[in-house]
């Protein structure tokens, strides 16, 4: 049973929604509960976003790759585009019944599974989404354009990328891309990353698809790409 994490600047609110969406098959429970791994995050918001933007932000790059999805009543066009800025996968309007909102939770979570076989032992390329890795060749195709990496930066994205939705730290990814340990004044792998970043037009903050854990290291997301 898929867990999903709630958290409503209205308590009032959520027996009714913990109720709604355990008609759906969902298992709900307190988004700050300390053993909680949510498969997904719902945040029900009734007294306006903007106090809550800090928090949304803060949630993203704490639990970077379960769904994330902000409920709001009322719902305003710049509401939408401030959650989505924020890291929100999805934003729907409180009226929708729970019906819907599962269905959308069920959508996002067909979105984030890895490809088929995209992460099968001894796999020799990688596809995600517009994205194709081919290791034997050395080769990155991203919409359809040839991109550039120097032999370094390939190892880099070929590790990162054949772990999608795992955290590896600089330690390791150093360890295991050149046989070192990690170094007080070795940057040479975050360099990486950001060149990575900048030929695959990875750049915005709020929706990065190679992601800054903080305290943990890179995480590359299967999904966006």
């Amino acid at each position: 049973m898929r867990c999903i994490a709630l958290w409503s600047d209205d308590p009032t609110a959520l027996p009714g929604w913990r109720d709604t969406l355990r008609a759906e098959g969902l298992h709900p429970v307190d988004l700050d509960a300390q053993d909680a791994e949510p498969d997904a995050m719902l945040l029900r918001i009734s007294r306006g976003l903007s106090d809550h933007l800090g928090r949304l932000r803060d949630l993203r790059q704490q639990t970077p790759f379960a769904p994330l999805i902000v409920v709001c009543q009322p719902l305003r066009d710049l509401d939408q585009v401030l959650a989505l800025e924020m890291g929100a996968d999805d934003v729907l309007d409180a009226r929708w019944s729970s019906a819907v909102v599962a269905a959308r939770l069920r959508s996002l979570w067909r979105r984030t599974a890895p490809a088929p076989g995209a992460l099968a032992a001894g796999a020799d390329s990688l596809r995600f989404g517009a994205l194709s890795i081919r290791l034997r060749e050395r080769e990155v195709v991203h919409a359809g354009q040839r991109v550039p990496l120097t032999e370094g930066e390939f190892e880099v994205l070929w590790l990162l990328a054949s772990h999608a939705g795992a955290a590896l730290s600089r330690r390791d990814i150093l360890r295991r891309v050149r046989g070192l340990e990690d170094q007080p004044l070795d940057r040479s792998i975050d360099n990486r990353v950001y060149r990575i970043r900048a030929k695959l037009a990875d750049t915005h903050s709020a929706g990065q698809r190679i992601r800054t854990v903080r305290h943990r290291g890179y995480l590359f997301s299967p999904v966006g790409w």
